[in-house]
Order: C-alpha cells, then structure tokens, then sequence
C-alpha cells in the first residue's frame, strides 16, 4: 500500500450549494476525479473525506472507502490544510506503510488518470517532496492586480511602476484546482509554501492550459465544465 488519493468534498458549500452532487452530462461532479482515480494505474487506495451523507453514499456505492470528517472541519471557515492533515493520519492509522498521497478535489470535472498516475511518478524522483498542478498567469498576474482604496478608487496592490508588457514579467503561475501529490511527510510538517503548506519545500510544478483547471464555484463554472467534457477533454495541456 504506497500510493492514496484523497478526494475532499464537502456538503455545506456556500458559492453553490451541493455542487458536488450536481450532474454534468448527467454524472455528479464528484465521479469525475473519483472515477479519473479508479481508472489511474498507480493508485492502491481512495478515500472520499466528507461529513454529507449523500456524498458517503454516492462514495459508498463506487466502491472507496468513506473518511467521516469531524463537525470542526466541516465549517465554510475549514481550511484545507486541517481536512488534508485529519485526512492523512486517518490513513496512516489504518495503513502506516503508505508513502505517497494525491488530494483531489470533488467539485471539478478537469482530472484524468494520466495526471493522477504522473503525480505519483514524479514523487519517486530524487528531492522531490510534491507536485502540483498550475497555469501561467501573465494576463491575471500580480503587477496588474488592483485594489479599491477607502475613496473607491483603483489603485496599484503592489504599489510598484511596472510595464505594461506583460512579456516583461517574470513567471508566475497558480495552482490550477487539479492534483496535489506529496510525500506523508509533507501534510504532517506542513512547511510548504503558503497557503498550500501541505507541499513540502521542494514542489514540482505540472503546467497544463489554465482552461484544463478550473473548480466549481459559479454557474459559469458549470458551462465550462461541459465545455471541457465535450471538446477538450483528456487533454492535460501539458506544455
């Protein structure tokens, strides 16, 4: 037992309630990365965290095992890093000789094996403590993040005389709501960048087209997600 996936997927969601039950092409959003795992060739054992009855069922009748997440970290104000954490020492009570754990989300459709299988591969290559999914982010990147000062007016978040070039830019990216993967370690130590502390210091970046990672917190996100189904997907966009 060496490789766990961890699907998180709570029931009290604020943006859209239950949208991790809601059918896309007539599937609820969370089969899709729960199914991308079961068909991925490096997975030993999946587990769905959730505290709502009809996603332990849904998880139930799939066939993974369901962890029952305290009424703590079932709260809109929950962080992650508390259900990542709560999460892996639950499995590592159950199997200690686990090593590598991938946390998937329940409200995206944009997952396939092959990330999932990648994940854990990259893992067992030297100094590396995680992996995480990302896209680019020259259009939405931080030199041109505003703010609305106390008068109402936009002003610069950094403050700084930047170009508007954005080819002049250094390199950013963001997580793109795919895969997490890392070592035990990492979500017991919690030392990794903020605020995804559960990667470890040493984080392999997967870029992938920012249209293949997408969460659902809108009804836009919906379209979008049967967009990706319909002409997209299976394709990583990897680059």
């Amino acid at each position: 037992m060496k490789n766990i996936v961890i699907l998180t997927a709570k029931g009290g969601n604020l943006s859209i309630p239950n949208k991790n039950l809601i059918p896309v092409l007539g599937v609820p959003i969370m089969l899709y990365p729960l199914r991308s795992a079961k068909m991925a060739m490096n997975v030993d054992k999946i587990y769905v965290t959730t505290e709502d009855p009809r996603i332990k069922d849904l998880s139930l009748k799939e066939g993974v095992e369901v962890i029952d997440r305290p009424a703590e970290l079932s709260t809109p104000t929950a962080q992650h890093k508390d259900v990542i954490k709560h999460a892996v020492e639950y499995v590592l009570q159950q199997h200690p000789e686990a090593q590598n754990f991938t946390v998937l989300l329940g409200n995206t459709v944009h997952m396939t094996p092959e990330l999932i299988d990648k994940g854990f591969a990259l893992l067992d290559e030297p100094d590396c403590d995680s992996v995480a999914t990302v896209w680019k982010a020259q259009d939405d990147h931080p030199y041109r993040a505003m703010i609305k000062n106390e008068d109402g007016y936009m002003e610069s978040f950094t403050k700084q005389e930047v170009s508007s070039n954005r080819q002049s830019y250094p390199e950013v990216y963001f997580y793109d709501q795919g895969i997490w993967s890392f070592k035990k370690d990492c979500a017991l130590k919690m030392e990794g960048p903020s605020p995804w502390v559960w990667l470890g210091k040493k984080c392999r970046m997967m870029e992938r087209m920012w249209v293949t990672g997408r969460d659902i917190h809108s009804w836009i996100d919906i379209s979008a997600s049967v967009w990706y189904l319909n002409d997209l997907q299976g394709v990583d966009g990897e680059v």
